[in-house]
């Protein structure tokens, strides 16, 4: 089984959309009885661990036949605001893509792919050319030169009592 995400990163806003693909291979199509896709939720950590399946699709013998199981299949869904991926101390919540894949024989196998849902990151604004004329204006405090500060640097050095460290 492979899973396979549209960013390298595995970052994805909350409410933003995952777009990924699932594949199943060394399988043959005629051993599959049915392969269950979701994007889920859990947490991990003290007191009670909690699951959430947020997308589902549960694919049968004969959806699998005519997918063509040996080729990529998208998986879309729009991600809601919350819970944001955490990693703390006392509690982690992960967000992952499992792909779980039924055999006739009653057997089955999961693959897990983490990503992380992070607060939706601020979309920079286009400055005007005002705003950025007015901003060619504003002169940066000039620093003074080195060769004035550095007596005074050299006498707060000296001054210091010997073996203090700085810390």
């Amino acid at each position: 089984m492979n899973v396979s995400l549209c960013r390298d990163d595995a970052t994805y806003s909350a409410g933003g959309y995952l777009r990924a693909s699932w594949r199943v291979s060394r399988v043959k199509l005629e051993e599959l009885s049915s392969v269950e896709v979701s994007v889920l939720w859990y947490t991990e950590g003290k007191g009670d661990e909690d699951l959430s399946v947020h997308y589902f699709r549960r694919y049968d013998a004969a959806n699998l036949r005519n997918l063509g199981i040996g080729d990529s299949q998208p998986i879309h869904c729009r991600l809601p605001p919350s819970p944001l991926s955490y990693r703390g101390h006392l509690l982690k919540i992960q967000w992952g893509i499992r792909v779980r894949v039924f055999v006739e024989e009653g057997r089955e196998a999961v693959a897990e792919h983490p990503f992380y849902v992070v607060a939706r990151k601020p979309e920079a604004l286009e400055m005007s050319e005002m705003i950025q004329s007015e901003l060619a204006r504003v002169d940066a405090p000039a620093k003074s030169p080195l060769h004035r500060r550095l007596p005074a640097v050299m006498r707060r050095w000296r001054s210091r009592p010997a073996g203090s460290a700085r810390s």
